[in-house]
């Protein structure tokens, strides 16, 4: 490898999360990376905005795993549902997937999803917001959907990528967004930066 070879090449990026959702986001766009999950306490601050929470959260993921990977860059997410700016977090139990749901039901909510690109000291971080629109679901059709599984872990209590978008009337932002990858932002943010050129070889 010369030494122009050298100044061209990076490493692969780390994604900082275990989602699959964020795995397939990348593998769609081909960029190679690797996979390192941090344990970070997810909970929210006292009157901390939704937006504000995601944020900090991705930048907290990315900061675990920058110090231990210096030189690398490392992409976090995190996403969150808030309805009336109070957060909703992943369900407990069915029952509260149903309880969940039904606050979401009929109306709209936001689904908000921080991102952050890190290397070493070099920060740079976002939220984007998309407003999803909920059909009225019903009690009984919430507790067949809560048992199904599916919303066991995710925000909210749904996955618009799932069952769940036949409960969805429209959203107004980004479909990535709502799946926890703002991928219109991420590739914005990126090419700037030019890792899109590095990490594909693209012109």
């Amino acid at each position: 490898m010369t030494l122009s070879d050298e100044t061209l090449y990076l490493p692969p990026p780390i994604l900082a999360s275990a989602s699959p959702r964020r795995k397939q986001w990348l593998e769609a766009l081909q960029i190679p990376f690797e996979v390192w999950a941090p344990e970070v306490d997810e909970t929210p601050l006292p009157d901390e905005e939704p937006e504000a929470m995601v944020v900090r959260l991705a930048r907290a993921k990315a900061e675990i795993v920058s110090v231990v990977n210096p030189g690398r860059w490392v992409i976090a997410a995190d996403t969150t549902v808030a309805v009336d700016h109070h957060v909703l977090g992943k369900p407990e139990s069915p029952e509260d997937a149903v309880r969940m749901l039904g606050l979401i039901q009929g109306r709209s909510h936001q689904v908000h999803t921080g991102l952050c690109l890190r290397r070493d000291d070099e920060v740079h971080a976002l939220c984007d917001t998309a407003e999803v629109f909920l059909r009225p679901v019903g009690e009984a059709r919430a507790r067949w959907y809560a048992h199904t599984g599916e919303p066991m872990d995710k925000a909210g209590a749904y996955a618009a990528q799932g069952i769940a978008a036949l409960f969805i009337e429209r959203i107004d932002g980004s479909f990535a967004t709502v799946m926890g990858f703002p991928v219109e932002r991420f590739s914005e943010l990126a090419g700037r930066l030019g890792l899109l050129s590095q990490w594909l070889g693209m012109p």
